[in-house]
C-alpha cells in the first residue's frame, strides 16, 4: 500500500512533469531555433579548395568571412589617440601655467615680505640708535659734576 501511495504522490508527478517539460523546451529551442547551419548552395570546386582561395585572401584561415575592413576602426583609434595626446598636452600647459602663476604670487609675496622686513629693520636700527644716544646722554649727565 505504501508503494502505491508513493507511486501516485502528486509531488513526485509534479517533479517528473517539470523535468519532462524542461527537456521539451531544450529540445525545441535547439532543434527549431532561428540559428541554423548554412546549407551549401551551388558551390564550385574552386570555392571548396582553400589553396585556390589563397590568392584572394591572406592569413591562416583563407575564408571570405575573415577578411574585414578595419579602416573605420583604425581611423577611430587614430582619432582617439590624437585627442588623448591633445588632452595630455592641454593638462600639461594648464599645470605649467598654474605653477608659473604660483611662482609669480610667491615672488610677489616674498618682495612684500622683504620690504616689510627691511622697514622693520630700519625702525629697529633707529630705535637702537636712539637708545644708544639716550644712554650716552644719561651717562654724560651722570658723569658730569653737579653744581
Amino acid at each position: 500500500m505504501q508503494t502505491l501511495k508513493n507511486l501516485f504522490n502528486p509531488t513526485v508527478w509534479r517533479q517528473w512533469m517539470i523535468v519532462f517539460l524542461a527537456g521539451v523546451v531544450v529540445f525545441m529551442t535547439t532543434a527549431c531555433g532561428t540559428t541554423q547551419a548554412a546549407a551549401p548552395g551551388n558551390s564550385s570546386a574552386r570555392d571548396l579548395n582553400p589553396a585556390a582561395n589563397s590568392a584572394k585572401t591572406e592569413g591562416m584561415y583563407p575564408h571570405k568571412d575573415t577578411d574585414m575592413d578595419t579602416s573605420a576602426a583604425d581611423a577611430k583609434a587614430d582619432r582617439m589617440i590624437r585627442e588623448a595626446n591633445q588632452r595630455i598636452q592641454q593638462n600639461i600647459d594648464k599645470s605649467v601655467g598654474e605653477r608659473v602663476e604660483d611662482v609669480g604670487q610667491s615672488a610677489k609675496q616674498a618682495a612684500e615680505n622683504i620690504g616689510a622686513s627691511t622697514q622693520r629693520a630700519a625702525e629697529n636700527a633707529a630705535d637702537n640708535a636712539r637708545g644708544v644716544v639716550n644712554g650716552a646722554a644719561n651717562a654724560v649727565d651722570r658723569a658730569a659734576p653737579r653744581s
